[in-house]
């Protein structure tokens, strides 16, 4: 940890997701903070794996939160069996609910968002998404399984037609393992996650039902995406195809081999490792630091 590291302060504590619910959070901020970002997490990780690039971004200048969506890590109930939480609610509850806590706590800094997996694919349902400045988004793609190469295909077959369906039918929740290396999943999380992997057009099934309330037409801010090629879910097809559903703001899509940074390699989440602090991550802190055009 260096000198600048040590002059943030960390801190543990609950953020009220829009509905009330107290949501586990830990901000990272430096004595003088140049604008605030919140980091949205992929679905299964928890916010300490966030914490390294959390810690860089604020000795660069970013009063940053991470945190956990309901239902996971630190926001879970003691037991996830029968616990109603979707993956819609952490877009149209849970998000929103820490852009207010940014923005009460920062009063007058550009707000930014770095949404990992699901935490960027989700940001056009976010209510007041209108007020973010810049969006960054790592490995976002759609999830559609049969795209996945394979042999990732093969496991995402295990997990939406075995491994997930038996478990919320015997234990009520998808407890992690070697089927599910993540964090346990909701029934209600695993069963929306589930409907929109078995189909191309992803969360866009939805439109006219569950996900009637969105806002992706309300999005000013830029948004770039940095994606691997070595990723087996976010790849040359996945990624385009979610990106569609931005296409009005036609979003710049960085793609980076592992050879580039001098790294075996990357994969959909290995981006956030600290040994990828002086090669990946002052790219996105740059990018997201930038004045908006005009200002």
């Amino acid at each position: 940890m260096d000198g600048n590291e040590q002059a943030t302060t960390v801190r543990q504590f609950a953020i009220a997701a829009r509905d009330g619910l107290p949501l586990a959070a830990i901000d990272v901020v430096p004595p003088e903070p140049r604008a605030a970002l919140m980091i949205c997490a992929g679905t299964g990780f928890p916010k300490e794996f966030y914490l390294k690039f959390a810690q860089y971004a604020a000795t660069r200048g970013f009063a940053v939160v991470v945190f956990d969506y309901r239902g996971m890590g630190g926001s879970a109930p003691a037991s996830l069996r029968g616990y109603s939480a979707k993956i819609s609610d952490w877009a149209l509850l849970d998000m929103p609910g820490v852009l207010d806590h940014l923005e009460r706590e920062f009063p007058g800094l550009p707000l930014a968002i770095m949404g990992h997996s699901i935490g960027g694919q989700t940001v056009g349902m976010v209510p007041g998404i209108a007020r973010v400045s810049r969006i960054a988004m790592i490995a976002v793609s759609t999830g559609y399984w049969p795209w996945h190469p394979m042999p990732y295909r093969l496991a995402a077959m295990a997990l939406w037609f075995l491994y997930g369906p038996l478990t919320v039918a015997t234990v009520g929740y998808v407890p992690g393992g070697r089927i599910w290396q993540g964090l346990a999943l909701p029934p209600g999380v695993f069963r929306e996650w589930r409907r929109w992997c078995l189909h191309p057009d992803y969360f866009g099934i939805d439109f006219d039902s569950t996900l009637r309330e969105r806002h992706f037409d309300e999005i000013v801010a830029p948004i770039r995406q940095w994606a691997f090629t070595d990723d087996p879910i976010a790849h040359a097809r996945s990624v385009p195809a979610l990106m569609r559903y931005y296409e009005h703001l036609q979003p710049e899509v960085t793609w980076i081999s592992p050879r580039e940074v001098g790294a075996a390699s990357i994969g959909h989440h290995g981006c956030f490792q600290s040994r990828f602090r002086e090669t990946l991550w002052p790219g996105v802190v740059d990018w997201l630091l930038q004045e908006p055009a005009g200002s």
